[in-house]
């Protein structure tokens, strides 16, 4: 485990919600590459389990997109939920190496971070996933697996025909 922070999530200057701890975690995968993901938490003892979300993207979660993580993930942790940012294998600071887009590894990748989120100590259960553009097809190759703890996805963004109507 990394370094873990709490604080208030501020909108107009009011705290809202509940207030938001993160995490900075590596995840293990099958093959002995783990994953770097913050965990954004509701720091609320006594309360939950907390149902999860994941975003899986490739977009640098320590600098390059830091700046908006934080307005989203501590959003959904301070209405109560585990919210999950990945860096995709390969990509920020997860280890391996990022062969192409959207492989088998990175679903095989996504369904094992699925199963990790549901069974953290806390969890409700649940997880869905979400994500615009890559974000998006990340969610909806996980979703056409039919892992048992993902219930929803919300892609937005992104085509479900890659091969012929990618950007």
């Amino acid at each position: 485990m990394g370094v873990s922070a709490t604080r208030r999530y501020m909108v107009d200057g009011q705290a809202r919600g509940y207030p938001v701890r993160t995490e900075q975690m590596r995840i293990p995968m099958d093959d002995g590459i783990d994953l770097a993901a913050t965990l954004y938490l509701p720091a609320a003892p006594g309360d939950g389990p907390f149902p999860a979300l994941l975003e899986s993207i490739p977009y640098r979660k320590d600098d390059w997109t830091l700046s908006r993580d934080w307005p989203l993930h501590g959003a959904f942790a301070a209405a109560g939920y585990a919210s999950c940012r990945l860096d995709v294998r390969g990509t920020g600071s997860s280890r391996g190496i990022a062969a192409d887009e959207y492989t088998e590894r990175e679903i095989l990748d996504n369904l094992a971070v699925i199963a990790w989120l549901a069974t953290r100590p806390g969890a409700a259960g649940p997880v869905g996933m979400f994500g615009i553009s890559w974000g998006g097809f990340s969610a909806l190759q996980a979703a056409m697996r039919r892992p048992p703890a993902l219930k929803a996805i919300v892609p937005a963004c992104f085509s479900h025909d890659r091969y012929h109507l990618d950007v």
